[in-house]
Protein backbone atom coordinates (compact mmCIF):
# COMPACT_ATOMS: atom_id res chain seq x y z
CA UNK A 1 0.00 0.00 0.00
CA UNK A 2 2.84 2.38 0.82
CA UNK A 3 4.89 3.85 -1.99
CA UNK A 4 8.40 5.02 -1.36
CA UNK A 5 9.61 8.51 -2.07
CA UNK A 6 12.00 8.94 -4.94
CA UNK A 7 15.38 10.06 -3.65
CA UNK A 8 15.80 12.30 -6.68
CA UNK A 9 13.15 14.83 -5.88
CA UNK A 10 10.18 12.73 -6.86
CA UNK A 11 6.63 12.95 -5.58
CA UNK A 12 4.54 11.18 -3.01
CA UNK A 13 1.29 9.95 -4.47
CA UNK A 14 -1.57 8.12 -2.88
CA UNK A 15 -2.84 6.21 -5.92
CA UNK A 16 -5.89 4.91 -4.22
CA UNK A 17 -9.45 6.08 -4.54
CA UNK A 18 -10.71 8.74 -2.19
CA UNK A 19 -12.93 6.14 -0.55
CA UNK A 20 -9.81 4.34 0.63
CA UNK A 21 -8.62 7.46 2.45
CA UNK A 22 -8.93 5.89 5.87
CA UNK A 23 -6.16 3.47 4.91
CA UNK A 24 -3.94 6.39 3.97
CA UNK A 25 -4.40 8.67 6.94
CA UNK A 26 -0.65 9.10 7.30
CA UNK A 27 0.12 10.08 3.73
CA UNK A 28 -1.00 13.67 3.20
CA UNK A 29 2.42 15.02 2.34
CA UNK A 30 0.92 17.96 0.44
CA UNK A 31 -0.09 19.40 3.81
CA UNK A 32 3.49 19.06 5.02
CA UNK A 33 4.55 21.08 1.99
CA UNK A 34 1.97 23.78 2.72
CA UNK A 35 3.49 24.21 6.17
CA UNK A 36 6.65 25.46 4.51
CA UNK A 37 4.79 28.14 2.57
CA UNK A 38 2.81 29.19 5.66
CA UNK A 39 6.00 29.52 7.73
CA UNK A 40 7.58 31.51 4.90
CA UNK A 41 4.69 34.01 4.88
CA UNK A 42 5.10 34.59 8.62
CA UNK A 43 8.86 35.07 8.25
CA UNK A 44 8.48 37.49 5.34
CA UNK A 45 5.96 39.53 7.31
CA UNK A 46 8.40 39.80 10.20
CA UNK A 47 11.35 40.55 7.95
CA UNK A 48 9.63 43.31 5.98
CA UNK A 49 7.31 44.40 8.80
CA UNK A 50 8.60 47.96 8.80
CA UNK A 51 7.77 48.54 5.15
CA UNK A 52 4.00 47.87 5.26
CA UNK A 53 4.11 45.94 2.00
CA UNK A 54 0.74 44.83 0.60
CA UNK A 55 0.21 41.05 0.67
CA UNK A 56 3.40 40.56 2.71
CA UNK A 57 1.57 42.31 5.55
CA UNK A 58 -0.93 39.43 5.54
CA UNK A 59 1.63 36.94 6.80
CA UNK A 60 -0.21 36.63 10.11
CA UNK A 61 -2.79 34.58 8.21
CA UNK A 62 -0.17 31.83 8.26
CA UNK A 63 -0.80 31.39 12.00
CA UNK A 64 -4.52 30.80 11.39
CA UNK A 65 -3.56 28.31 8.71
CA UNK A 66 -1.32 26.48 11.20
CA UNK A 67 -4.12 26.16 13.74
CA UNK A 68 -6.66 24.82 11.24
CA UNK A 69 -4.04 22.45 9.85
CA UNK A 70 -3.11 21.30 13.34
CA UNK A 71 -6.67 20.21 14.10
CA UNK A 72 -6.98 18.55 10.71
CA UNK A 73 -3.75 16.54 10.86
CA UNK A 74 -4.12 15.41 14.46
CA UNK A 75 -7.66 14.16 13.81
CA UNK A 76 -6.80 12.70 10.40
CA UNK A 77 -3.86 10.71 11.76
CA UNK A 78 -5.93 9.58 14.77
CA UNK A 79 -3.12 10.58 17.11
CA UNK A 80 -5.17 9.89 20.24
CA UNK A 81 -5.85 6.24 19.38
CA UNK A 82 -3.19 4.98 21.82
CA UNK A 83 -4.58 6.95 24.73
CA UNK A 84 -4.46 10.49 26.05
CA UNK A 85 -1.26 9.91 28.02
CA UNK A 86 0.69 8.67 25.00
CA UNK A 87 -0.65 11.48 22.86
CA UNK A 88 0.32 14.21 25.34
CA UNK A 89 3.73 12.60 25.85
CA UNK A 90 4.39 12.65 22.12
CA UNK A 91 3.24 16.25 21.74
CA UNK A 92 5.40 17.38 24.66
CA UNK A 93 8.40 15.53 23.22
CA UNK A 94 7.86 17.31 19.93
CA UNK A 95 7.39 20.86 21.18
CA UNK A 96 9.53 21.17 24.29
CA UNK A 97 13.13 20.66 23.03
CA UNK A 98 13.07 23.38 20.39
CA UNK A 99 10.95 25.66 22.56
CA UNK A 100 13.42 25.32 25.46
CA UNK A 101 16.46 25.73 23.21
CA UNK A 102 15.22 28.92 21.56
CA UNK A 103 14.04 30.24 24.93
CA UNK A 104 17.51 29.71 26.39
CA UNK A 105 19.13 31.55 23.49
CA UNK A 106 16.64 34.41 23.75
CA UNK A 107 17.22 34.63 27.50
CA UNK A 108 20.98 35.05 27.04
CA UNK A 109 20.60 37.83 24.48
CA UNK A 110 17.01 39.17 24.56
CA UNK A 111 15.51 40.51 21.33
CA UNK A 112 11.98 41.07 22.66
CA UNK A 113 10.39 43.22 25.37
CA UNK A 114 9.51 42.05 28.87
CA UNK A 115 12.20 39.41 29.20
CA UNK A 116 11.41 39.02 32.91
CA UNK A 117 11.76 35.96 35.11
CA UNK A 118 7.97 35.53 35.23
CA UNK A 119 7.71 35.73 31.44
CA UNK A 120 10.50 33.16 31.25
CA UNK A 121 8.54 30.81 33.48
CA UNK A 122 5.41 31.33 31.38
CA UNK A 123 7.34 30.58 28.20
CA UNK A 124 9.02 27.50 29.67
CA UNK A 125 5.64 26.04 30.68
CA UNK A 126 3.76 26.97 27.48
CA UNK A 127 1.66 29.47 29.40
CA UNK A 128 2.77 32.74 27.77
CA UNK A 129 -0.30 33.13 25.54
CA UNK A 130 -2.48 33.40 28.65
CA UNK A 131 -0.72 36.58 29.82
CA UNK A 132 -0.71 39.81 27.76
CA UNK A 133 2.75 40.85 28.90
CA UNK A 134 4.30 37.42 28.36
CA UNK A 135 2.89 36.60 24.91
CA UNK A 136 5.48 38.65 22.96
CA UNK A 137 8.39 38.00 25.31
CA UNK A 138 11.71 36.24 24.56
CA UNK A 139 10.94 34.42 21.28
CA UNK A 140 7.72 36.25 20.27
CA UNK A 141 6.52 33.60 17.80
CA UNK A 142 6.51 30.90 20.50
CA UNK A 143 3.16 32.12 21.88
CA UNK A 144 1.49 29.87 19.28
CA UNK A 145 2.96 26.82 21.06
CA UNK A 146 1.08 27.91 24.14
CA UNK A 147 -2.14 27.88 22.14
CA UNK A 148 -1.24 24.49 20.66
CA UNK A 149 -0.61 23.05 24.12
CA UNK A 150 -4.11 24.14 25.13
CA UNK A 151 -5.55 22.53 22.00
CA UNK A 152 -3.76 19.27 22.81
CA UNK A 153 -5.47 19.14 26.18
CA UNK A 154 -8.84 19.57 24.45
CA UNK A 155 -8.23 17.19 21.56
CA UNK A 156 -9.05 13.81 23.18
CA UNK A 157 -12.45 15.10 24.32
CA UNK A 158 -13.14 16.89 21.04
CA UNK A 159 -12.32 13.78 19.03
CA UNK A 160 -14.44 11.58 21.29
CA UNK A 161 -17.43 13.89 20.82
CA UNK A 162 -17.03 14.87 17.18
CA UNK A 163 -16.41 11.38 15.80
CA UNK A 164 -20.05 10.68 16.66
CA UNK A 165 -21.25 13.59 14.50
CA UNK A 166 -23.09 12.99 11.25
CA UNK A 167 -21.84 14.58 8.05
CA UNK A 168 -24.47 17.29 8.37
CA UNK A 169 -23.39 18.04 11.93
CA UNK A 170 -19.75 18.23 10.88
CA UNK A 171 -20.59 20.68 8.11
CA UNK A 172 -22.61 22.68 10.61
CA UNK A 173 -19.63 22.69 12.96
CA UNK A 174 -17.43 24.26 10.29
CA UNK A 175 -20.00 26.94 9.52
CA UNK A 176 -20.76 27.65 13.18
CA UNK A 177 -17.17 28.10 14.29
CA UNK A 178 -16.22 30.07 11.17
CA UNK A 179 -18.98 32.48 12.20
CA UNK A 180 -18.25 32.40 15.93
CA UNK A 181 -14.67 33.62 15.75
CA UNK A 182 -15.33 36.93 13.92
CA UNK A 183 -18.34 37.46 16.17
CA UNK A 184 -16.00 37.24 19.16
CA UNK A 185 -13.70 39.76 17.48
CA UNK A 186 -16.59 42.13 16.84
CA UNK A 187 -17.70 41.93 20.46
CA UNK A 188 -14.18 42.84 21.58
CA UNK A 189 -14.10 45.78 19.20
CA UNK A 190 -17.41 47.10 20.46
CA UNK A 191 -16.67 46.63 24.14
CA UNK A 192 -12.98 47.42 24.67
CA UNK A 193 -11.63 48.91 21.43
CA UNK A 194 -9.04 47.45 19.07
CA UNK A 195 -5.98 49.72 18.95
CA UNK A 196 -2.72 47.82 18.54
CA UNK A 197 -1.15 46.90 21.84
CA UNK A 198 -4.39 46.93 23.80
CA UNK A 199 -5.95 44.09 25.74
CA UNK A 200 -8.38 43.56 22.88
CA UNK A 201 -5.50 42.87 20.50
CA UNK A 202 -4.25 40.19 22.87
CA UNK A 203 -7.74 38.70 23.23
CA UNK A 204 -8.29 38.45 19.48
CA UNK A 205 -4.85 37.27 18.47
CA UNK A 206 -2.82 35.50 21.17
CA UNK A 207 -5.44 34.30 23.66
CA UNK A 208 -5.84 30.51 23.16
CA UNK A 209 -9.65 30.30 23.59
CA UNK A 210 -10.06 32.77 20.72
CA UNK A 211 -8.12 30.40 18.46
CA UNK A 212 -10.10 27.28 19.41
CA UNK A 213 -12.61 27.70 16.51
CA UNK A 214 -9.80 27.34 13.97
CA UNK A 215 -8.59 24.14 15.58
CA UNK A 216 -12.12 22.68 15.79
CA UNK A 217 -12.74 23.49 12.13
CA UNK A 218 -9.64 21.48 11.23
CA UNK A 219 -10.91 18.48 13.21
CA UNK A 220 -14.31 18.66 11.50
CA UNK A 221 -12.66 18.81 8.06
CA UNK A 222 -10.61 15.70 8.81
CA UNK A 223 -13.68 13.73 9.89
CA UNK A 224 -15.57 14.88 6.80
CA UNK A 225 -12.76 13.69 4.57
CA UNK A 226 -12.47 10.37 6.37
CA UNK A 227 -16.23 9.90 5.93
CA UNK A 228 -15.82 10.24 2.17
CA UNK A 229 -17.88 13.43 2.05
CA UNK A 230 -18.09 15.08 -1.36
CA UNK A 231 -19.69 18.54 -1.40
CA UNK A 232 -22.51 19.10 -3.86
CA UNK A 233 -21.78 21.24 -6.90
CA UNK A 234 -23.82 24.07 -5.44
CA UNK A 235 -21.80 23.89 -2.22
CA UNK A 236 -18.54 23.92 -4.16
CA UNK A 237 -19.66 26.98 -6.13
CA UNK A 238 -20.73 28.74 -2.96
CA UNK A 239 -17.39 27.93 -1.30
CA UNK A 240 -15.51 29.23 -4.34
CA UNK A 241 -17.54 32.45 -4.34
CA UNK A 242 -17.08 33.03 -0.60
CA UNK A 243 -13.36 32.31 -0.85
CA UNK A 244 -12.92 34.68 -3.78
CA UNK A 245 -14.84 37.41 -2.01
CA UNK A 246 -12.86 36.87 1.21
CA UNK A 247 -9.48 37.01 -0.50
CA UNK A 248 -10.50 40.10 -2.49
CA UNK A 249 -11.74 41.91 0.62
CA UNK A 250 -8.56 40.98 2.48
CA UNK A 251 -6.33 42.32 -0.28
CA UNK A 252 -8.32 45.55 -0.53
CA UNK A 253 -8.38 45.99 3.23
CA UNK A 254 -4.63 45.43 3.42
CA UNK A 255 -3.92 47.77 0.51
CA UNK A 256 -5.90 50.64 2.02
CA UNK A 257 -5.30 49.75 5.70
CA UNK A 258 -9.01 49.84 6.47
CA UNK A 259 -9.59 46.59 8.38
CA UNK A 260 -8.47 44.95 11.59
CA UNK A 261 -6.52 41.70 11.79
CA UNK A 262 -9.46 39.74 13.20
CA UNK A 263 -11.64 40.83 10.28
CA UNK A 264 -9.00 39.83 7.74
CA UNK A 265 -8.65 36.50 9.53
CA UNK A 266 -12.39 36.00 9.09
CA UNK A 267 -12.23 36.94 5.41
CA UNK A 268 -9.38 34.49 4.77
CA UNK A 269 -10.66 31.57 6.84
CA UNK A 270 -12.85 30.15 4.02
CA UNK A 271 -9.80 30.21 1.76
CA UNK A 272 -7.77 28.29 4.35
CA UNK A 273 -10.51 25.68 4.61
CA UNK A 274 -10.73 25.30 0.83
CA UNK A 275 -6.94 25.09 0.46
CA UNK A 276 -6.54 22.32 3.04
CA UNK A 277 -9.59 20.39 1.81
CA UNK A 278 -8.66 20.61 -1.86
CA UNK A 279 -5.00 19.75 -1.28
CA UNK A 280 -5.88 16.67 0.76
CA UNK A 281 -8.49 15.43 -1.71
CA UNK A 282 -6.18 15.88 -4.68
CA UNK A 283 -3.43 13.90 -3.01
CA UNK A 284 -5.77 11.10 -2.01
CA UNK A 285 -6.98 10.95 -5.60
CA UNK A 286 -3.37 10.80 -6.88
CA UNK A 287 -3.56 14.18 -8.60
CA UNK A 288 -1.11 16.16 -6.46
CA UNK A 289 2.32 16.72 -7.98
CA UNK A 290 3.75 20.09 -7.06
CA UNK A 291 2.73 19.90 -3.38
CA UNK A 292 4.08 16.37 -3.03
CA UNK A 293 7.49 17.21 -4.44
CA UNK A 294 10.08 15.53 -2.23
CA UNK A 295 12.25 18.60 -1.77
CA UNK A 296 9.31 20.78 -0.80
CA UNK A 297 8.06 18.16 1.64
CA UNK A 298 11.49 18.09 3.28
CA UNK A 299 11.29 21.86 3.65
CA UNK A 300 7.89 21.35 5.27
CA UNK A 301 9.44 18.92 7.73
CA UNK A 302 11.84 21.65 8.77
CA UNK A 303 9.25 24.43 8.88
CA UNK A 304 8.75 24.17 12.64
CA UNK A 305 12.46 24.77 13.19
CA UNK A 306 12.41 27.63 10.69
CA UNK A 307 9.40 29.18 12.37
CA UNK A 308 11.06 29.00 15.78
CA UNK A 309 14.45 30.45 14.80
CA UNK A 310 13.66 33.05 12.14
CA UNK A 311 12.63 35.86 14.52
CA UNK A 312 15.71 35.33 16.67
CA UNK A 313 17.95 35.56 13.63
CA UNK A 314 16.24 38.78 12.56
CA UNK A 315 16.63 40.07 16.11
CA UNK A 316 20.32 39.29 16.45
CA UNK A 317 21.16 40.80 13.08
CA UNK A 318 19.12 43.79 14.17
CA UNK A 319 21.26 44.11 17.29
CA UNK A 320 24.38 44.16 15.12
CA UNK A 321 23.10 47.05 13.00
CA UNK A 322 21.22 48.88 15.73
CA UNK A 323 17.70 48.09 14.49
CA UNK A 324 14.66 46.25 15.81
CA UNK A 325 13.91 42.77 14.36
CA UNK A 326 11.13 44.10 12.12
CA UNK A 327 12.98 47.24 11.06
CA UNK A 328 16.03 45.85 9.27
CA UNK A 329 17.23 47.50 6.05
CA UNK A 330 15.44 45.71 3.24
CA UNK A 331 18.65 44.38 1.74
CA UNK A 332 19.47 42.57 4.99
CA UNK A 333 16.18 40.67 5.14
CA UNK A 334 16.85 38.05 2.39
CA UNK A 335 20.28 37.01 3.74
CA UNK A 336 18.83 36.98 7.27
CA UNK A 337 16.04 34.60 6.30
CA UNK A 338 18.43 32.42 4.29
CA UNK A 339 20.62 32.23 7.40
CA UNK A 340 17.52 31.27 9.40
CA UNK A 341 16.72 28.53 6.89
CA UNK A 342 20.23 27.08 7.17
CA UNK A 343 20.07 27.26 10.95
CA UNK A 344 16.65 25.59 10.84
CA UNK A 345 18.13 22.66 8.97
CA UNK A 346 20.77 22.27 11.64
CA UNK A 347 18.35 22.58 14.55
CA UNK A 348 16.01 20.07 12.91
CA UNK A 349 18.82 17.55 12.56
CA UNK A 350 20.67 18.07 15.83
CA UNK A 351 18.03 19.35 18.26
CA UNK A 352 14.43 18.85 17.17
CA UNK A 353 14.46 15.22 16.02
CA UNK A 354 17.09 13.62 18.29
CA UNK A 355 15.70 15.36 21.39
CA UNK A 356 12.18 14.33 20.45
CA UNK A 357 13.28 10.69 20.22
CA UNK A 358 15.23 10.94 23.47
CA UNK A 359 12.30 12.46 25.34
CA UNK A 360 9.92 9.82 24.03
CA UNK A 361 12.28 7.10 25.18
CA UNK A 362 12.68 8.77 28.55
CA UNK A 363 8.94 9.21 29.09
CA UNK A 364 7.90 5.85 27.71
CA UNK A 365 8.49 2.29 28.81
CA UNK A 366 8.51 1.34 25.12
CA UNK A 367 11.58 2.67 23.26
CA UNK A 368 10.81 5.01 20.41
CA UNK A 369 11.62 3.53 17.00
CA UNK A 370 14.47 5.05 15.08
CA UNK A 371 13.81 6.81 11.76
CA UNK A 372 15.24 3.80 9.91
CA UNK A 373 12.53 1.61 11.39
CA UNK A 374 9.77 3.90 10.23
CA UNK A 375 8.36 4.16 6.74
CA UNK A 376 8.72 7.39 4.84
CA UNK A 377 4.94 7.59 4.72
CA UNK A 378 4.36 7.47 8.47
CA UNK A 379 2.88 10.88 8.97
CA UNK A 380 2.35 14.37 7.61
CA UNK A 381 4.19 17.01 9.55
CA UNK A 382 2.06 19.74 10.99
CA UNK A 383 2.36 23.42 12.56
CA UNK A 384 1.69 25.29 15.38
CA UNK A 385 2.74 27.99 14.97
CA UNK A 386 2.65 27.52 14.01
CA UNK A 387 2.74 25.03 16.94
CA UNK A 388 3.92 23.40 13.88
CA UNK A 389 4.57 19.76 15.20
CA UNK A 390 4.81 16.42 13.41
CA UNK A 391 1.65 14.34 13.48
CA UNK A 392 2.90 10.94 14.45
CA UNK A 393 1.62 9.07 17.45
Amino acid sequence: MEEALSKKGGNWHGRKSLRQGQDMVRRLHSLTCLRFFAAATVALMHGFGGYKLPVVDLGFIGVSFFFVLSGFVLAWADTTDKGTGVFLRNRFAKLFPLSAATLAVAAIVPVAPNSSSMAFLHSLTFAQAWWPASAPSFNPVAWSLSAEAFFYLLLPTLVKVMRRFSVRELVGTVVFFATLQPLMGLICQITVGMEAGTLAHFLTYNFPPYRVPEFVIGIALAFLLRAGFTPAKSTQLAAAAITTAGVTLSLLADLFHIALWWAIDAFMLPGIVVLIWTSARRELAGRSRFLTNARLVRLGDRSFSFYMVHYLVLGYIGLLVGQKPQALPWWLVPPSLITAAVLAGLTYRFIEKPCERALRDLLSSTPFRSPAARTVNEGPAQITDSGLSRAVS
